[in-house]
């Protein structure tokens, strides 16, 4: 896998960082409170076959079991893990448990029941032990009143514990620090340590436990009218602490637990069972939790094997039982989209296969070598990362979550550079226009997706059959060929979108529960992702500018792109891209296609708490798979006018600009802010054609770039050799392309040249247009593309920057001028008119015309000229880097370094 150039440790890692020093010193001083002689080991949650009532809504639509483990390989696995005593805690019930203690065996019956909260549209888990079969019919009625529940339990001394007290299944805005105040009332015995759970909520959870003296739980108890005798709570007692795996699939079922402490353990045993042991033990609340918390990785491993038997295991769940089934519309979308994509995986020979070798794989059981010999040379590294897996699962916890997720990381990088390779040997993205038409005005017609799914899939099928001589239908072949490939990459990263989004789906109000206990607040930290960072036009100027100020204020901003030659920088990651290619009708600018997971372990390695992102290309998708994934605001920032881009470049009609326009409402809604870079594109944005909330859109600007030092303005008589100091030389500097409006130069300098005979054009730039417009200003000086010293040199010598276009946001260059004193002129339109102050820093015009006799008036007033000059640079200060970024920086909810305080007080 490509290893990304990473920037330098910021206090994000130093957060992660922490957090597990703590709990790491937390672990080893409570594995110490015993005698290794005198305690039991114990996996106080594990499941198997039985919790087959599945808690997410999705498995509940599909009709899928929690999983398919069989009681007889979760009790392999736990006591090839050195648990002492058994329990299976499925849901809601004990059958394992039952099953077990008529087949003669010991074990502690258990079970995780579902509780309703009142008051709170909430279910909460309990773990309870201990219990009769008679008793468990009682227990199921009481749930549906955790209270209820609650004073039967400590009426009857059956022993309780609150699993996961930070993670709910579901994202619920009704959870506040005055639900978990009546927690600490009901409860003595929590779970601190959950093996499916991440690093944060467990050390919160043990911070918030122990700051919770017996005046606090009192004083919560009175402002609840709640009494802990009733739910067997001593206030004057510290929280009992416990853990336990949380496995399903029977990967790392006892590997996190307790330890319970039996004095003379070893001479109690010879009369007396291990389970009643242990039940004495939580009762008497004798427990110290073991284990390793595994971020979201370990929840990752377990989907992705639960995935992996859902696709080997799955029956059609029925059209209509989907669409009847309770829930949101976009659920039982998702879920008739998941259904369909694991029902062809399971049809497939080759991944039917593959995945049953991923669940041998991480269950330690390497592929045969009868399957490796058949396994064809390019899908090779499939069996070698999955070998790593199996020789992993027999070292040490820790080693075999590091080696499964660099395993699937690198499956993944491999898989997706074997589909972006037959993509390429397709020809798909060439430019034979006899095989497919890459015009945008076909591109905007196959938007109109079928709503008949027969017609999307059989109609070119259909189509080929009555033309038998029609050459074979490339984009058919190529959808055969990645099929297999593409289904494993989106199950690795459905598994992995699953996995983290769970455990972070409740982030606002672990940050708010942070804030309350005073320790563990996440870092407040942004992850810029761009395409065009290190591109030469405008966009790539004003984010490089942008990244400068970052570096200069140390800003908690970190910029990522992804680039084949670039180098890592302060606050600056860069990751290699899988390929790049060109599209045929835009051929100077490349597209670069990042690795998705890379750049997720640099967000969940850097600890960063939202994403930015510019421009439309793939980084945008990226974006969005981290907003969701991570359950963190995201923020747009629009740099371009697309739909002005469309209709000044291409043919597409008013119907296609429509298509392309109900897309972009679409994207930018995901967002929760974007930020505009002017006043008409907000009105734009906020207005009836895109529907966007007025207060997720931010009104920015570009600030003025930072003036060279030591500039020597040109001498006019160095570019023409008829000119001389008083010649009238206009000047443009831009990409040479049709939406630039170059074209109106032509008219313009004409009409001019008629009053003005002397004038000149200097033209800095390059791109399509070029040649068109040197035929037809043949006098004009093109340069090309010239650095930053040579355009400063230009700006400095020459008299008026003339920008024809109506298409730019902004216009940086405009602000690049102004700094050395060049007043502009432009069409009155969006960016420019933000910018330019009309007969003060230069001049605002309707059409080529008015341009022309406003060129003309400015040379024949000098004194007008001098004084622009003046305004002109007064103007660029306006748009001085801190008062931009200050807002910027406030506008994403980010704190002001001190510099900038600093910077805003002198001010």
């Amino acid at each position: 896998m490509n290893q990304a150039l990473r920037v330098t440790s910021s206090p994000s890692e130093n957060f992660r960082s922490s957090l597990r020093a703590e709990f790491d010193d937390y672990l080893s001083r409570e594995a110490q409170r015993f005698d290794r002689d005198n305690r039991l080991r114990v996996d106080l949650h594990c499941h198997d076959h039985h919790s087959d009532m599945p808690e997410m809504l999705w498995g509940r639509i599909l009709g899928l079991p929690e999983t398919w483990l069989t009681t007889r390989e979760l009790l392999k696995c736990l006591r090839s893990n050195g648990s002492d005593v058994v329990t299976v805690t499925n849901h809601n019930n004990a059958r394992s448990c039952w099953e077990l203690l008529d087949a003669g065996q010991d074990v502690l019956v258990g079970a995780e029941f579902t509780c309703v909260f009142p008051g709170y549209d909430l279910y909460c888990h309990v773990l309870t032990y201990g219990f009769t079969p008679e008793q468990e019919v009682l227990l199921n009625e009481r749930r549906r009143n955790i209270y209820e529940f609650l004073r039967y339990t400590t009426e009857h001394d059956i022993p309780v514990i609150l699993p996961h007290p930070l993670y709910f299944y579901t994202s619920n805005n009704k959870i506040d620090p005055g639900m978990f105040e009546k927690l600490a009332v009901l409860f003595q015995r929590f779970e601190v340590l959950n093996g499916q759970r991440d690093l944060w909520q467990s050390t919160l959870t043990l911070n918030w436990l122990q700051s919770l003296s017996a005046e606090k739980i009192e004083d919560y108890a009175r402002r609840h009218q709640l009494d802990p005798a009733d739910f067997g709570v001593d206030p004057e007692r510290p929280k009992i602490l416990a853990g336990g795996s949380d496995d399903h699939m029977g990967i790392f079922a006892g590997q996190c637990g307790s330890y319970l402490s039996v004095p003379g353990l070893q001479q109690r045993l010879r009369s007396e069972k291990a389970s009643a042991l242990a039940l004495e033990a939580i009762r008497a609340g004798h427990m110290a939790p073991f284990g390793l918390v595994g971020e979201s990785q370990k929840l990752h491993i377990a989907l992705m094997d639960y995935f992996a038997q859902i696709a080997s295991n799955i029956e059609d769940p029925g059209l209509l039982r989907i669409l009847l089934h309770r829930g949101e519309t976009s659920d039982k979308i998702a879920c008739i989209a998941i259904s369909n994509m694991l029902l062809e995986l399971q049809k497939n020979k080759r991944s039917r296969q593959f995945l049953k070798f991923t669940h041998n794989a991480l269950l330690g059981k390497k592929p045969n070598k009868v399957a490796k010999w058949k396994t064809s040379k390019k899908y090779r590294f499939c069996i070698d990362n999955l070998e790593k897996i199996a020789n992993g699962k027999n070292q040490s916890p820790e080693i075999y979550v590091h080696t499964v997720n660099e395993s699937v990381s690198d499956l993944f990088t491999q898989l997706n550079r074997l589909i972006i390779r037959r993509i390429q040997d397709s020809r798909l993205l060439t430019s034979d226009r006899h095989q497919i038409r890459f015009s945008a005005q076909e591109l905007t017609r196959h938007l109109q997706i079928p709503s008949q799914l027969t017609a999307l899939f059989f109609s070119q099928n259909k189509r080929n059959k009555k033309n038998k001589g029609q050459k074979p239908d490339r984009v058919r072949d190529l959808v055969d060929s990645i099929s297999f490939p593409l289904m494993l990459t989106m199950m690795i990263t459905g598994s992995l979108l699953s996995s983290t989004r769970a455990l972070y789906q409740n982030r606002r109000f672990l940050n708010e529960f942070a804030t309350s206990i005073g320790k563990n607040r996440h870092p407040f930290r942004a992850l810029y992702l761009t395409d065009t960072l290190f591109d030469k036009n405008g966009v790539s100027n004003s984010l490089t500018g942008k990244l400068r100020q970052i570096q200069q204020n140390d800003i908690a901003i970190d910029f990522l792109a992804c680039h084949g030659d670039a180098q890592p920088e302060p606050h600056l990651h860069v990751v290699q891209p899988l390929t790049v290619f060109n599209l045929p009708e835009a051929s100077q600018q490349e597209i670069r296609i990042p690795d998705l997971l890379e750049i997720a372990r640099i967000f969940y390695d850097g600890g960063y708490d939202r994403v930015v992102c510019s421009t439309e290309g793939p980084m945008v998708m990226v974006a969005l798979f981290l907003k969701y994934m991570f359950n963190v605001p995201s923020y747009f920032f629009m740099h371009t006018d697309w739909i002005e881009y469309i209709k000044c470049t291409t043919d597409v009609s008013q119907q296609g600009r429509d298509r392309v326009r109900g897309i972009l409402r679409l994207l930018y809604n995901q967002f929760d802010g974007v930020f505009v870079l002017n006043r008409e594109h907000r009105e734009w944005l906020t207005g009836q054609e895109m529907q966007l909330e007025g207060k997720r859109v931010h009104l920015t600007a570009h600030h003025a770039p930072r003036m060279l030092p030591n500039v020597v303005p040109v001498e006019k008589s160095d570019l023409f050799d008829d000119a001389n100091e008083e010649t009238p030389v206009l000047f443009t500097a831009c990409r040479l392309s049709e939406e630039k409006g170059l074209l109106d130069l032509v008219e313009v300098v004409e009409q001019c040249c008629k009053t003005l005979p002397e004038l000149k054009l200097v033209v800095a730039g390059s791109g399509p247009l070029e040649q068109q417009l040197r035929e037809k200003l043949p006098d004009a000086l093109f340069l090309g593309w010239v650095d930053q010293r040579r355009l400063a040199q230009l700006y400095a010598g020459l008299d008026l920057f003339v920008f024809p276009s109506r298409f730019d946001t902004f216009g940086n260059v405009l602000l690049e001028a102004f700094n050395y004193g060049m007043p502009a002129i432009a069409y009155s339109c969006k960016g420019p008119r933000d910018i330019i102050e009309h007969g003060s820093s230069g001049y605002l015009v309707e059409d080529s015309d008015e341009m022309a006799r406003q060129i003309i008036a400015h040379y024949l007033s000098p004194d007008e000229r001098q004084f622009m000059r003046a305004r002109a640079q007064q103007r660029a200060h306006q748009f001085h880097p801190h008062k931009i970024m200050t807002r910027f920086v406030t506008d994403l909810g980010l704190p002001l370094p001190l510099s900038m305080l600093e910077q805003r007080t002198a001010a």
